[in-house]
C-alpha cells in the first residue's frame, strides 16, 4: 500500500522490484558504492545515485532537486541551467568540511524558507548575501 500514495507508482513497483533481483542476484545483496553501478539499476538517475552515496556512504555528493536548483540559482551561489551544472558548481564552491551535510541545509532552506511561490527573505539566514532581486518584505 505505501508505494501506491506516490507518483508513477507502477513504474516504481516494477524498478524495486527488478532492482532487488539485481541487487541479489549481480551484488551479493549489497548497494553499489559507485554512482556508475548505481544509475545502473533500474529507475535510478543521477539525483537518486547521489543521494545514496551521500546518505547511505556517506559520500561528498550533491542531489540536486528541485529546492536545491532554485536556492543555488536564486542566491547565486551555484547558478546553471540544469541540475548537473548546479551540481557541478556546488561541488567546486561548497568546502570539503561541509561537504557531505549542505545537501541536506540547501533542501531544507528551499523547502522552509525560499520557496518557489512566496519565499520568506525576512527570515532568511543568508538574505544578506543572496542576489535575487525579487526579495521579499515581512
Amino acid at each position: 500500500g505505501y508505494i501506491k500514495t506516490i507518483g508513477l507508482y507502477r513504474s516504481k513497483a516494477r524498478h524495486l522490484m527488478r532492482t532487488c533481483q539485481i541487487l541479489v542476484g549481480q551484488h551479493d545483496g549489497e548497494v553499489p558504492r559507485t554512482r556508475e553501478a548505481l544509475e545502473a539499476l533500474p529507475g535510478v538517475g543521477r539525483k537518486t545515485a547521489n543521494v545514496v552515496l551521500n546518505v547511505a556512504f556517506g559520500q561528498p555528493t550533491m542531489a540536486v532537486d528541485t529546492h536545491i536548483f532554485r536556492v543555488s540559482n536564486r542566491t547565486g551561489l551555484a547558478p546553471g541551467k540544469t541540475p548537473l551544472a548546479v551540481e557541478q558548481q556546488l561541488m567546486k564552491r561548497v568546502p570539503p568540511a561541509y561537504a557531505v551535510d549542505s545537501h541536506h541545509w540547501l533542501i531544507l532552506l528551499g523547502r522552509y524558507v525560499c520557496q518557489a511561490r512566496k519565499p520568506l527573505c525576512h527570515q532568511c539566514a543568508v538574505a544578506a548575501y543572496c542576489d535575487f532581486k525579487d526579495k521579499t518584505q515581512a
